[in-house]
C-alpha cells in the first residue's frame, strides 16, 4: 500500500485524523523553528539574481514545466542564466552533476527532472543538481558565470537568499492541509513571502471556480501577483523516429496511456478534454522507475492502439524505446499564461545586475 492510500485509510478513522492533525502542528512549530534558526545564522546572498520557482506541496504542481518555460524566454533573449536544482531521487547525492560536461539523457542515476529540463532545453542551458544547493551555487558562478540562476524548488530552503520568488499552485489540489495530514509542506500564510502565484491548470475549471479561488489566495498575496496559467495541447513526438505530429492527430482517436507523474488522473482527464479517448489508462508511483517487464507488458496489452505517454516518463527509458514500442508518443505540452510582470520583474535584476559587473 502506497502511502497516499495509507493516509487515506488512516484519515477514515477519527481517532487516526486527530493523530495525523496533531503531527501537523508539530511537523509546523519544528519548521518554523528550523527557519528562524537557518535564517538568522546560516543564510547566504550570492552575488547574482536567484529567481526561485517553488511550491507548498510535495509535487504535482507544474513547477518543472515552469521551469522549462522560463529557461526558454531567458534564451530567446539571449539572458546567460544556468539552472540549480536538488535532484530529486538521484544516486549521486551531494555530487555535482553539471550537464554540461557530462551526457544525463540515458543516465539513470540523475533525477527525472534533470533529465527533463535537459531534455527539454535541448541541452542549451546548463542544469547543475546537487543535495547541496549552496555548493551548487557556487559552482555555477565560478564554472558558468551566468547572469542570473534559476533555482528549480527551493522555496523551503532559506539557506539561499533568493531575489525573485515564485510559487505554483495547483489549482487541482487547493484548500489542502498540512503534512501529514496533508500534503502541504507550509501553511498558506507563507504565501506572503512569494512575489507571484502562479494558479496552474486552469484549463480544467471554470472561470468560476477560478475566480473563487483568486479571492481564497488574496487573503495571503495580492489579487495583482496572481497570475492565471494553463496546459495548452500542442503536439506529439514519436519516440521511435523522433517525428513531431500536430494536435490532430489522436483527436477522436482510441488510445493507450501510462505515466508516473504527480498527479497521473490530471493528465488522463487533459487528453480526455482535448477530445481524445483514452481506453486503456496505466499509472504508476511518481518518480517510478520502468523495467522492461513493465514498458513490455504496456505494449503487449495496448490491443495495439497508439501508446502516449509524458516527457518525465520518457527520459526514462528512451534507450529502449525503438527496441520495445514500433511506436509511442510524448504528448507535448505547453504551459500558457501571462508573463508581462514576471519578465518586467526578471528584466530588472538581471539589468542590475549586468550595472554592478560593469
Amino acid at each position: 500500500m502506497d502511502i497516499i492510500k495509507l493516509r487515506n485509510k488512516i484519515k477514515e478513522n477519527k481517532i487516526g485524523y486527530f493523530f495525523l492533525y496533531l503531527f501537523s502542528i508539530l511537523y509546523i512549530i519544528i519548521f518554523k523553528i528550523n527557519k528562524i534558526i537557518t535564517e538568522s545564522f546560516f543564510s547566504k546572498k550570492f552575488s547574482i539574481p536567484i529567481v526561485c520557482i517553488g511550491n507548498i506541496s510535495t509535487g504535482g504542481t507544474g513547477k518543472t514545466s515552469f521551469v522549462i518555460s522560463l529557461s526558454k524566454k531567458l534564451t530567446d533573449l539571449k539572458v546567460n542564466h544556468s539552472i540549480n536544482m536538488r535532484g530529486y531521487k538521484s544516486k549521486y547525492g551531494s555530487k555535482i552533476i553539471d550537464s554540461s560536461v557530462k551526457n544525463i539523457i540515458d543516465d539513470e542515476n540523475c533525477s527525472d527532472e534533470q533529465r527533463l529540463i535537459v531534455l527539454a532545453t535541448k541541452n542549451k542551458v546548463p542544469v547543475i543538481a546537487s543535495y547541496k544547493r549552496v555548493k551548487a551555487i557556487k559552482y555555477i558562478i565560478s564554472k558558468h558565470k551566468p547572469s542570473l540562476i534559476i533555482m528549480d524548488d527551493g522555496f523551503q530552503n532559506f539557506k539561499i537568499k533568493k531575489d525573485l520568488n515564485i510559487v505554483i499552485i495547483n489549482l487541482n489540489s487547493l484548500y489542502d492541509h498540512l503534512l501529514p495530514l496533508g500534503n502541504l509542506r507550509e501553511s498558506y500564510n507563507s504565501l506572503k513571502r512569494a512575489d507571484f502565484v502562479i494558479l496552474n491548470h486552469c484549463e480544467l475549471f471554470t472561470e468560476d471556480k477560478i475566480e473563487e479561488s483568486i479571492s481564497y489566495l488574496a487573503q495571503y498575496i495580492s489579487t495583482d501577483k496572481i497570475i492565471k496559467a494553463e496546459y495548452v495541447l500542442t503536439g506529439f513526438m514519436n519516440l521511435c523516429d523522433g517525428n513531431f505530429y500536430d494536435v490532430k492527430k489522436f483527436i477522436g482517436k482510441e488510445v493507450s496511456v501510462f505515466c508516473a507523474i504527480g498527479d497521473n488522473n490530471q493528465f488522463k482527464y487533459f487528453l480526455e478534454k482535448n477530445q481524445i479517448k483514452v481506453t486503456k489508462f496505466w499509472y504508476f508511483n511518481d518518480h517510478h522507475r520502468y523495467t522492461i517487464g513493465d514498458l513490455v507488458s504496456i505494449k503487449n496489452l495496448s490491443s495495439k492502439n497508439p501508446i502516449l505517454t509524458t516527457y518525465k516518463d520518457a527520459v526514462k527509458f528512451l534507450k529502449y524505446a525503438k527496441e520495445i514500442f514500433d511506436e509511442i508518443y510524448v504528448v507535448d505540452i505547453a504551459m500558457k499564461y501571462n508573463d508581462d510582470k514576471i519578465m518586467e520583474r526578471i528584466k530588472k535584476l538581471y539589468e542590475n545586475n549586468i550595472s554592478k559587473i560593469k
